[in-house]
């Protein structure tokens, strides 16, 4: 496999081009907010590595389970977030100021299952390169396509693919921005033998096209191992060599620790270590360039392709992918629209048919049905919302960077109002067909309006609470203690005016006050009569001003309401938006 198209340039041998030195990472202790005792102490992860690694490497980083070879790898890819120490320079540049140059394969591939193969890499261009008509950009796609042999997967969802065909569809991605560096955590887990050797394959023939490729191998085959032209090898965090294999093999020789005949050298290594034998002063030779050298060849603007796409761009490619995995989950999303919407719908229309506001027995029935289809609208579209982050939280840790946080959260949001319009207008359609409306047409209209409103609203609540609680799987225990004091300010249960002064407030974030209070202002004004019985001893409500006031609704109903929904919506998008954030700032997932 050829990979020329694809190369950054050819640089001398000899070239320095990553160099990490005195680099020091821990866990942060941890201590219990009621006593000044620490919980869990700081843990070293890696002590004071230091290496210098040059072009056309092909490293293998080995050692013992707990090494510290992830953390190691992140750190040098610019992603670790746990405190730490030291320098990590790319061609003399700071690592954090130097990320076109450096890509990750994880260990783990996570995409958007329902998209094809095509479909991804398309995505990924877009918003890695720029725009995927352009001849450089489209040239760069069919090339990763034809490199790949990913030509007869194309059109084939990535859900469909093996683990070896999902690992070298990650590679692709990866290699989209043509990154000089490209650092892989485990790239042969799961795979078979032939896999792993085509996988490894790959990477070795981009290393001799110009680029360092650095893995974290766990326990490679003797095969596999031998492809590599250098190794890391790694325990109890620090790094205890890094140079050719046959310098290794001298090394561990001067020691008198000799591989037997026939036997992996990695296992050799690793068992070595792991008998404590890493205590011995085997050194650092990992052939570093002088302290005062920081230089190396330093990749130009020219060398790179990556880009960030504006904002507005960023929205309406996620907005495009997501509407892709609609078309993949579309029978999913009916079977909730007749399960959520049409059965609900059709069990009100059948327990309230006939009903009408004009009798004193109507104006209960009435109060009911309105808090329900209000409220049935609100739960659908709300508890939807809720879960909309958490399938693709770990999708979007790992594609941090490639876009912003916040034209995540407005595409997922936007990706949602269809429900909020295609729901109310189901549920008026049928919930009010058998009842007494007047102006039916009209005011089925303006209920709708109203629902749809109030949906929109419910959609920013469910995303607030689902992207403040995300990382602890407690939205679905939360948002139910949430949501009864929101529906008790309804006016559906109390009265609005016989709350206390302290608890009043709070029905200006109730979504389902602004809600019933816009369906009871719109029905009840349409009511100027109410039949009152002669020998009643209760309060008798002639009219629907009476009811209205009664209730504690407001009178200017269209300003409060319509503010208020704008407000409830506001509020949750900004919480929301915050839990997307924090999580966003936890950084890369592995």
């Amino acid at each position: 496999m050829t990979m020329d198209k694809m190369s950054i340039k050819t640089y001398p041998k000899n070239d320095v081009v990553i160099k990490v030195k005195n680099l020091n990472v821990w866990t942060p202790e941890e201590k219990s907010w009621w006593r000044r005792k620490s919980s869990k102490p700081s843990v070293v992860v890696l002590d004071n590595v230091s290496v210098c690694m040059k072009t056309g490497e092909f490293v293998a980083v080995i050692g013992p389970s707990g090494a510290g070879k992830t953390t190691f790898l992140m750190s040098m890819a610019g992603k670790c977030t746990l405190p730490n120490s030291g320098i990590i320079k790319v061609n003399g540049k700071n690592i954090k100021d130097a990320q076109g140059l450096v890509d990750i394969v994880p260990q783990f591939d996570v995409f958007m299952d329902s998209l094809s193969v095509e479909e991804h890499l398309i995505f990924m261009t877009e918003m890695k390169l720029g725009s995927v008509s352009k001849p450089s950009n489209k040239e760069m796609l069919k090339s990763l396509i034809h490199e790949f042999k990913l030509e007869t997967l194309s059109h084939s969802p990535v859900s469909s693919l093996s683990g070896g065909e999902r690992r070298l569809l990650s590679l692709a991605t990866s290699l989209l921005s043509n990154p000089q560096i490209l650092i892989c955590d485990e790239p042969t887990t799961g795979l078979d033998s032939y896999n792993a050797a085509l996988v490894v394959g790959v990477l070795k023939a981009l290393s001799m096209s110009g680029k360092i490729v650095i893995c974290s191998v766990h326990q490679p085959s003797s095969d596999l191992f031998k492809d590599f032209n250098s190794i890391s090898l790694m325990a109890e965090g620090k790094l205890l060599f890094h140079g050719t294999q046959e310098d290794c093999k001298k090394k561990f020789e001067r020691l008198n620790l000799r591989c037997p005949q026939n036997y992996n050298p990695a296992e050799f290594y690793i068992k070595a270590v792991c008998m404590d034998l890493g205590n011995k002063n085997y050194g650092l030779e990992n052939n570093c360039v002088p302290d005062e050298d920081e230089t190396g060849s330093v990749a130009t603007q020219q060398d790179l392709h990556g880009t960030q796409r504006n904002w507005f761009r960023q929205v309406q490619l996620l907005l495009w992918r997501s509407s892709l995995a609609f078309k993949g989950n579309i029978k999913n999303y009916f079977f909730q629209l007749f399960l959520n919407t049409i059965i609900s719908s059709l069990i009100i229309n059948t327990c309230y048919i006939g009903i009408s506001g004009t009798t004193q027995k109507g104006v209960q029935d009435f109060r009911g049905f309105l808090w329900l289809i209000c409220s049935e609208v609100s739960f659908s579209v709300s508890y939807c919302a809720l879960y909309a982050f958490e399938s693709d939280l770990t999708l979007f840790k790992r594609e941090v960077g490639i876009y912003k946080a916040s034209s995540f959260y407005v595409s997922r949001f936007l990706s949602l109002v269809p429900r909020c319009i295609i729901w109310p207008i189901v549920f008026v359609t049928i919930a009010t067909l058998a009842v007494d409306l007047p102006n039916h047409l009209l005011t089925a209209v303006k209920f709708t309006i109203s629902l749809i409103a109030m949906a929109v609203a419910s959609t920013a609540y469910g995303l607030g609470m689902g992207a403040l609680f995300i990382s602890t799987g407690m939205m679905g225990d939360v948002m139910p203690c949430a949501d009864l004091p929101l529906f008790l300010m309804s006016g559906a249960f109390l009265r609005i005016s016989s709350l206390p002064i302290w608890l009043y407030p709070l029905k200006f974030f109730s979504h389902f006050y602004y809600g019933l209070d816009a369906l009871s202002n719109l029905y009840w004004r349409q009511i100027d009569w109410i039949e009152c019985s002669s020998n009643t001893t209760s309060i008798c409500l002639n009219n629907g001003e009476a009811v209205l006031l009664e209730n504690g609704y407001s009178s200017n109903f269209i300003l409060e309401d319509s503010t208020g929904l704008l407000f409830v919506t506001i509020i949750w998008s900004l919480l929301g938006f915050y839990g997307l954030k924090r999580e966003e700032n936890k950084g890369y997932a592995y």
